[in-house]
């Protein structure tokens, strides 16, 4: 028979305060350049970097006009970035891409929580990188390599639910390697 004890933990538990200050820092900086997204979407300026280092990101003038309200659970998100910031909305499958990209920079914040998921552990998001309005590669360092996940935006068949959890999970787990693309193999696809 095997028993057990419960007892205070051996020695100090690391202090996180500096990280946890820089995990809030990144989480406003994306929620920021989330609410940017969502209103200059539809004028045709898109997101198409994001560096998490330099908290830097650039944007574009395709001079195409996007389309107008965005759904979600059949309901208009709102225009206003305070309101939305507190609603946990999630675009239908068929709004824009830019829809999309806004919500998945939105919740990029929440990967610094998988940090100690799993056997292996999250990955440390570093950037995005948005070639247009199909996919967004999320650029992501874990266990000395660097990794792109291809998250697609345009023509999606369900809607883009919980991105940063995905891929917190996937890492975390040691199953991003499963989706690797044969000819480039830091690239994950078919995710979410």
């Amino acid at each position: 028979m095997t028993m057990g004890t419960y007892g205070p933990l051996v020695g100090r538990e690391p202090d996180t305060r500096e990280r946890d200050v820089r995990d809030e820092e990144v989480a406003g900086f994306l929620q920021r350049v989330s609410d940017l997204a969502f209103r200059a979407g539809p004028r045709g300026i898109e997101l198409r970097r994001v560096d998490i280092g330099s908290r830097t990101f650039e944007f574009c003038d395709t001079a195409a006009e996007g389309d107008g309200e965005v759904l979600s659970e059949g309901q208009a998100v709102p225009a206003n970035d305070a309101e939305r910031a507190e609603w946990h909305w999630v675009p239908e499958a068929d709004s824009p891409g830019w829809a999309h990209l806004a919500r998945l920079v939105q919740d990029l914040a929440f990967l610094s929580s998988f940090r100690e998921y799993g056997p292996e552990g999250g990955p440390q998001l570093e950037g995005l990188r948005i070639p247009g309005r199909e996919y967004a590669d999320v650029l992501v360092a874990h266990r000395g390599g660097r990794w792109r996940v291809r998250i697609e935006l345009e023509g999606r068949e369900e809607p883009l639910e919980f991105p940063g959890m995905a891929i917190g999970e996937l890492f975390g787990e040691g199953k991003h390697r499963e989706l690797v693309t044969q000819n480039e193999p830091d690239l994950v696809v078919n995710l979410v």
